[in-house]
């Protein structure tokens, strides 16, 4: 049992080597026919159908062209073809040879396995003509001898003619085998690029939603803090008791504002961070009041926490509230931002804020430019901006904002019968 495994896979490792060369094994087999085509030519008998009393050495012709036929079989099989049956024809000329029978096989065996269609149709019919040859040729000698000669011409045509395409067919089902396995490795590493590329860009949307619900939520209430500890640090000093009363007062009241604004942000990160701990769920945007009533109500804290005074005009509540949540959603957000950009970058100015209604939502905000002077100013980041515009072209909407002699201007339009985005959903 042992030799028998010991046999089996010196054989798989010899049959492994033989594949990994092809040059190699196509060389040593032409070798080794040109070598048994001599040894049968030498050993064996001359003169086999007439002996014309040539020797030994004129059937070396025929071997020459067999063996330049067998070098040929891989890049040529037709060239083979032909040489083998020039080299059978002088062979049969000079009185035939025990190597005869090789030439046949080697040449028909040849165009079958590695010709292409037309050759082995030529091949076929040089096998078909070679048996029909062989069967007629005793039919005067009786039914025995056709039968004999039937047998002889499919042994020596049909058989190589048969194993050649037995070989082509079993190399093309091993060549479609290694295709098909390239193409499901193609198609896996595609699969896994493209998951990659998924997961990737899930990341990135994540974290632009991340973004954007930490500035809503969060960047206000920071930037009504820097307001009000800028107001605080620029309070005037007073020349009596009831002025530093006043200034008291005014201090206290800042650092109020200062504390709930602190305190709101505290707990807008806290909501954020119990939903980012909560598992692997999307990020669902933090609502917030979308009625009329809860608009006006945002923006008169936004001003009373800031030194920006506001003249806000909004339309009917009955006509508003028939605007679908998603889309007042974001429009409380992009007020939300206008008010709070004006507070930061504008304090002391004035902001006339307008919302109008009909087939969209026009939204017009114009301030004029700051008053408190540079120290009270918050440093821009640009994101405030971009958030509101994808918010607004989110729903099919435009924002357009610019800065003119003035102060600064932000046009929102918002359809009323906007299709609800997967963000907002």
């Amino acid at each position: 049992m042992g030799m028998m495994t010991a046999l089996s896979r010196f054989a798989d490792r010899a049959a492994a080597w033989a594949r990994d060369r092809p040059r190699v094994m196509h060389v040593a087999g032409t070798v080794v026919f040109t070598a048994v085509c001599i040894v049968l030519v030498v050993v064996g008998d001359v003169g086999f159908f007439i002996d014309r009393g040539l020797g030994t050495a004129v059937f070396l012709g025929p071997i020459a062209v067999a063996a330049t036929a067998s070098a040929l079989r891989r890049r040529a099989p037709g060239a083979t073809l032909a040489l083998s049956l020039v080299a059978v024809a002088l062979d049969v000329a000079l009185g035939g040879s025990s190597a005869v029978i090789l030439y046949l096989v080697d040449g028909l065996y040849s165009a079958s396995c590695y010709g292409g269609t037309i050759v082995r149709r030529v091949t076929a019919g040089v096998a078909v003509a070679g048996v029909a040859l062989t069967t007629a040729g005793p039919m005067s000698e009786g039914l025995g001898a056709v039968v004999f000669g039937a047998l002889q011409g499919v042994a020596i045509f049909g058989t190589p003619v048969w194993w050649g395409t037995n070989v082509r067919q079993r190399n093309e089902i091993a060549a479609l085998g290694e295709q098909r396995l390239e193409l499901e490795r193609t198609r896996n590493d595609d699969t896994r690029r493209i998951a990659e590329l998924q997961r990737d860009e899930a990341v990135r949307h994540e974290r632009a939603r991340m973004a954007s619900e930490l500035h809503d939520v969060v960047a206000s209430r920071l930037s009504a803090i820097a307001i009000n500890s800028a107001a605080g640090l620029t309070v005037a000093d007073a020349d009596d008791a009831d002025g530093w009363r006043r200034v008291a007062e005014r201090q206290r009241e800042t650092l109020a504002t200062v504390r709930e604004s602190s305190v709101g942000a505290l707990d807008d990160m806290r909501s954020l961070i119990t939903v980012l701990r909560a598992g692997d769920e999307p990020l669902a945007p933090v609502a917030v009041d979308a009625s009329l009533a809860g608009l006006e109500r945002q923006v008169r804290e936004a001003e009373s926490a800031s030194t920006i005074s506001i003249a806000l005009d909004l339309p009917d509540a009955e006509m508003f509230g028939r605007v679908g949540d998603p889309v007042r959603q974001a429009i409380a957000r992009i007020v939300g931002e206008i008010v709070a950009n004006a507070a930061k970058h504008a304090p002391g100015s004035v902001l006339d804020l307008r919302m109008t209604l009909d087939h969209e939502v026009r939204i017009t905000a114009c301030n004029t430019l700051a008053t408190n002077g540079a120290d009270a100013v918050v440093p821009s980041s640009g994101i405030g901006i971009r958030v509101m515009r994808e918010r607004a072209e989110a729903f099919g909407g435009a924002l357009d904002s610019r800065k003119d002699a003035d102060g600064w201007r932000v046009d929102v339009r918002i359809p009323v019968q906007a299709s609800v985005p997967e963000a907002a959903r």
